[in-house]
C-alpha cells in the first residue's frame, strides 16, 4: 500500500537566507519552506534524494502564497545524473488573484513511476505587487508511493485467522492503491505535530481494530481522530500566533499564547486519559515534565467566562437501529459502517485540498454557556446552521414536512441515508448523494425494471434538492449522480425513453437556473455540465437540451442567467449545427431576437454572436427575421453591427468600409491633383521664360529687315508688325496654333496636356520638347543615371535594355544631317517646319 516516503534534498541552484532546501525535509505549520534567491535566473532546480527506491505513487507541493512559480516540472531517475532521469510531466500554477494573495495552492499529483531520486524545474514567477524580488517560494513537499523494501506495521495475517472481509492495514477492503489521510501533505501542514503524531497511532489502533473486527473499538478511535484534528488544527493556530508574537516583539502576548497552548494540551491529554486513549496511543500518562500522572492533576480553577460542559474528546454514541429497512437490492445502511469506501458512511470526512479543507464544517467539540477564550467554537462562525443539540457523528432527524415530502424516497433508500440529504451539515449531504451513487453505480442487472424506475425516480427527486445547494461540493456530486444516471445507469438497464426523459425534463430546469448564481464556480460548472449533458446520447438523440435552451425569454430576465442562456444555446449551435426540429433557423432566430431587445449588453453580444453563427450555416434566410437592411435600419448601432458582420462573412466590403475606401480615393485623387497642378505652375514658368525669350528674338528679326514697300502696299502689314507682342499672345510659339481662349492661363493648359510639340517626361514630371527629349533624359531628367545612349540610333534607352537593344540591331540608324524622333523612331529633316509637319501632319 502506498505510504509517505522520507526524503531528503541533495541539491539545489540557489536558496534565500533563512529559506534553505532543507526545510523542505520537515512538515509542520512552522516550516518557512525553500525560497529561491532575489532576482535569479530561472528556471531553478531541486535534487531530491528518497530514502529507497520508489515506486512513486503521487507527489504533493504546497506554493507560497504570493512567491508562486507559473509552472514545475517533475523528472524522476536512479542516480544524480542528468542521463538518467525521466520526464513525468508538469502543473501550472495560478496567479492567486482572486484570493487577494492570502491564500496557498496545494497541487497533488498521481503518477506511477519508479526511481530514488526527484528533479524538481521550477519556472519564472507569477508578478505580482507583493512578490518584490521575484522570488519563488515552495512551503512543503510530500512523496507518497511504495517503497521496495517497505514493511507494512502489522504482520500478515495468518492462514489460522478469521477475515472474510481481507481487510487490509490500511482499513481498505481489496484497495491496494489506498493512501491513509493521514499521509496527506494537508494532514501534516494543518495540524500540530505532536498531535499529529498521536493521531498516527490512534489511526493504526483503529485499523487492528478493524482486522480484529472489534468495531466499538475502532469507532471509538474514528471519534477520538476526529476529534484530535480539531484539537491540532486549534494548537497550530496558537502556535502560529506565537511565533508572530515573537517576530513583531510583543512577548506579553507570545507568553499568553505559550500559556493558552499548555493549559488547552493538558485538558485534551486529561480527556484522553479519561477514556484510556494514551495508552493506546502509546503515551505515558504523565505531564510532560514527568512530575506526576495526569489523573492526578489538579485541573486549574475556570474563570467565571469559562465553563465546561462535555469532554474535549467524547466517544461516539451508539446509532439507534433505522425505522425501517432498505430494499434487498442495496446494502443496508448498518452493514456499511465497516465499508472503506468513503459513501458508505455519513459522518464528515477530512477534507484534503486546501480550499475545501478550509471549508469544512466540523461538529462542535465543546457545549460552552459562556464565551471560552480557548476553547472557541469556530463552527458557529463557519456554519450559522449549525446545531450543537444533534449528534457530531449523525445527521439531525428530518422534520415532519420533509418525511412527508421525501416519503417516496425513504421507501426506497431508506431514514438513514435520507436524513443525510436532508441534513444542515453539507458533509452529511455530499455523503448521502456520494452513497446512492455507489448503490446505482453496483445495482445488479438482474433486479427487476420497476425496482430499477423507482430507484432512478427517487435518485432525480434528490438530485434536484442537491442542484440548489449553495454548497459547491454537495452541487458536484449531485452532478456526478446524473451523470451516472444518464450515461451508465439507464443504458445498462435499458429503462428507455421515458425514464431518460424524466431525468433530464426533472434537473435541467433547476441546473438552467443555477447558471443564474452569483457565485463563478457553480454557474461555470452548471454550464460545462449542460453542454456535456446534451453530447450523452440518449439525451442527443432525443435533443432534450435543445427543447429547454430554445425558447425564448423574456426582456426583463437576470442578466447571469439570460446570459448563460444564450452561451447554452450558442455551443448547441457550434456543436452541432441545425437539427430539425428543434435546432433550426426559426427557433435560433426567434430565441436570438427576443434576447436583441434585453438591456444587457453582454447579453446583446452574444446573441449577435448566434445570429452570425446561423448566417454561416444558412446564409440568406437569416435576414428574414430581421428588420429590412435600409438606411433607417442601419441608425440603429446594434442592427448596423449585425448587417457588417453579415458583409464581412460573405467577403464584402461594409458600407462603413466602402464609405472609408471612397473618401481615401478622393483624398488621394486631390492629392495627386494638387501635385499636377504644383508640377504644371513649375513647367509653365519655364516656358513662359522661353516664350520671352523667342518674342525677343523675333522683335530683334524685325529691326533689322529691308526697307518697307511703298505706303499704299505695306500698310496692313506695317500694322501687323506694330501689334506683333498683341499677335503672340494668342498664339502657342511652339506648334503656332492660335485660339482666343489662349490666355496665361489656357496656353499652360495647353503645354500641359495639348501641344503636339511638346512631350511630358514620365520619370520626372517635366514638359521639354519633342526635339529635345532624349537628351534630357540622358542629361536633364532625375532618372537620368538610368539610361544611356544608342550609339546607333541616337536614343537614349533604359540600361536595363540598352545591351539587348544594341545586340538586336533593329533600331533606325540615325544619319548626319538628319533628326532622328523618338516617338516614331524615324529620321527627318532639320529645323523647326521639319519637326511641325512632322508632328502635326
Amino acid at each position: 500500500m502506498p505510504s509517505k516516503i522520507g526524503y531528503s534534498v541533495v541539491g539545489s541552484t540557489g536558496e534565500a537566507e533563512g529559506y534553505g532546501a532543507k526545510n523542505l525535509e520537515h512538515q509542520n505549520p512552522t516550516i518557512p519552506g525553500w525560497q529561491t534567491p532575489r532576482f535569479c535566473v530561472y528556471p531553478q532546480e531541486l535534487i531530491i534524494r528518497m530514502n529507497e527506491r520508489t515506486n512513486v505513487k503521487k507527489l504533493q507541493l504546497l506554493a507560497h502564497q504570493f512567491m508562486i512559480p507559473s509552472k514545475i516540472e517533475f523528472f524522476v531517475g536512479t542516480n544524480e545524473s542528468a542521463d538518467s532521469f525521466k520526464r513525468l510531466g508538469y502543473i501550472y500554477l495560478s496567479n492567486n488573484e482572486k484570493t487577494g494573495f492570502k491564500a496557498r495552492e496545494l497541487k497533488s499529483v498521481h503518477v506511477d513511476a519508479d526511481g530514488h531520486f526527484l528533479r524538481l524545474v521550477v519556472h519564472k514567477n507569477h508578478m505580482n505587487k507583493f512578490n518584490l524580488y521575484n522570488q519563488v517560494g515552495i512551503m512543503a513537499f510530500n512523496v507518497i508511493g511504495d517503497g521496495i523494501s517497505k514493511r507494512h506495521p502489522l504482520k500478515p495475517i495468518s492462514s489460522g485467522t478469521t477475515n472474510p472481509l481481507n481487510y487490509s492495514i490500511e482499513g481498505s477492503i481489496n484497495k491496494p492503491d489506498y493512501i491513509s489521510p493521514m499521509d496527506d501533505l494537508a494532514f501534516d501542514m494543518y495540524q500540530d505535530p505532536e498531535v499529529a503524531g498521536i493521531i498516527r497511532k490512534l489511526d493504526v489502533k483503529k485499523q487492528k481494530a478493524v482486522i480484529a473486527e472489534n468495531f466499538d473499538v475502532a469507532k471509538r478511535m474514528k471519534q477520538a481522530i476526529a476529534d484530535l484534528q480539531k484539537v491540532g488544527e486549534k494548537l497550530a493556530r496558537y502556535e502560529l500566533d506565537k511565533r508572530r508574537a515573537v517576530e513583531h516583539e510583543d512577548y506579553d502576548l507570545a507568553k499568553s499564547k505559550k500559556s493558552q497552548m499548555d493549559e488547552y494540551r493538558l485538558k485534551v491529554y486529561q480527556q484522553l486519559q479519561k477514556y484510556n486513549l494514551l495508552e493506546d496511543a502509546g503515551i505515558s500518562p504523565v505531564k510532560q515534565n514527568g512530575e506526576q500522572p495526569l489523573q492526578q492533576v489538579q485541573e486549574p480553577q475556570p474563570s467565571p467566562r469559562r465553563v465546561i460542559s462535555e469532554p474535549i474528546v467524547s466517544p461516539r454514541p451508539q446509532p439507534s437501529p433505522p425505522p425501517m429497512e432498505s430494499p434487498s437490492l442495496f446494502v443496508p445502511h448498518e452493514e456499511k459502517v465497516a465499508s472503506p469506501e468513503p459513501v458508505a458512511t455519513y459522518s464528515p470526512r477530512v477534507r484534503h485540498s486546501p480550499a475545501i479543507y478550509d471549508e469544512k464544517v466540523i461538529p462542535a467539540l465543546v457545549k460552552h454557556k459562556d464565551p471560552d477564550p480557548f476553547l472557541e467554537d469556530e463552527v458557529r462562525v463557519r456554519d450559522p446552521l449549525y446545531k450543537p443539540s444533534a449528534p457530531s457523528g449523525e445527521p439531525e432527524a428530518m422534520s415532519e414536512k420533509s418525511i412527508r415530502e421525501a416519503s417516496s424516497v425513504i421507501d426506497v433508500f431508506g431514514l438513514p441515508l435520507v436524513s443525510g440529504a436532508y441534513s444542515k451539515t453539507w458533509s452529511f449531504r455530499e455523503d448521502a448523494l456520494l452513497a446512492v451513487y455507489k448503490l446505482l453505480s453496483n445495482a445488479p442487472e438482474t433486479i427487476s425494471k420497476d425496482e430499477l424506475k423507482s430507484h432512478l425516480r427517487a435518485a432525480i427527486f434528490l438530485i434536484r434538492r442537491a442542484i440548489k445547494d449553495k454548497v459547491h461540493a454537495v452541487f458536484h456530486a449531485s452532478l456526478r449522480l446524473l451523470e451516472l444516471i444518464l450515461v451508465d445507469f439507464v443504458p445498462k438497464h435499458k429503462l428507455g425513453k421515458v425514464e431518460t426523459v424524466h431525468a433530464v425534463s426533472r434537473t435541467l430546469p433547476n441546473l438552467i437556473q443555477k447558471t443564474g448564481e452569483t457565485a463563478a464556480r457553480s454557474r461555470n460548472a452548471a454550464i460545462e455540465f449542460i453542454d456535456r449533458m446534451s453530447e450523452f446520447a440518449m439525451v442527443h438523440q432525443y435533443q432534450l437540451v435543445a427543447q429547454q435552451a430554445t425558447p425564448p425569454f423574456k426582456r426583463d430576465m437576470a442578466m447571469r442567467l439570460a446570459l448563460s442562456r444564450v452561451e447554452i444555446l450558442e455551443r448547441l449551435f457550434t456543436k452541432f449545427g441545425l437539427e430539425p426540429p428543434v435546432l433550426t433557423v426559426e427557433t435560433g432566430m426567434k430565441f436570438a431576437s427576443q434576447a436583441l431587445s434585453h438591456s444587457s449588453g453582454s447579453v446583446r453580444d452574444a446573441a449577435t454572436r448566434i445570429i452570425f453563427l446561423l448566417y454561416k450555416i444558412a446564409g440568406n434566410a437569416v435576414k428574414a427575421y430581421l428588420p429590412p437592411d435600409d438606411n433607417t435600419t442601419r441608425k440603429n448601432p446594434l442592427y448596423r453591427n449585425i448587417f457588417d458582420g453579415f458583409d464581412r462573412i460573405s467577403g464584402k466590403l461594409t458600407q462603413s468600409e466602402l464609405k472609408a475606401q471612397q473618401q481615401a480615393k478622393a483624398a488621394e485623387s486631390e492629392r495627386k491633383k494638387k501635385q499636377e497642378i504644383e508640377d504644371l505652375q513649375s513647367q509653365v514658368n519655364q516656358l513662359r521664360q522661353m516664350n520671352n525669350m523667342v518674342a525677343n528674338e523675333k522683335s530683334k528679326k524685325s529691326t533689322t529687315k529691308p526697307p518697307p514697300p511703298p505706303a499704299e502696299e505695306a500698310s496692313p502689314n506695317k500694322a501687323g508688325d506694330e501689334n506683333d507682342s498683341t499677335y503672340l499672345e494668342n498664339m502657342c510659339i511652339f506648334c503656332g496654333e492660335r485660339d482666343d481662349a489662349f490666355t496665361e492661363e489656357g496656353l499652360d493648359l495647353h503645354y500641359w496636356k495639348h501641344c503636339p510639340l511638346l512631350k511630358k517626361c514620365e520619370h520626372c514630371k517635366q514638359v521639354v520638347e519633342v526635339a529635345g527629349y532624349c537628351g534630357h533624359l540622358l542629361t536633364e531628367c532625375d532618372k537620368k543615371s538610368e539610361f544611356g545612349e544608342c550609339p546607333r540610333c541616337k536614343e537614349a534607352i533604359p540600361l536595363t535594355d540598352l545591351d539587348k537593344h544594341v545586340a538586336d540591331k533593329r533600331c533606325t540608324a540615325a544619319k548626319p544631317g538628319l533628326d532622328h524622333c523618338p516617338l516614331c523612331h524615324k529620321n527627318i529633316a532639320l529645323g523647326e517646319e521639319s519637326w511641325k509637319s512632322h508632328l502635326m501632319g
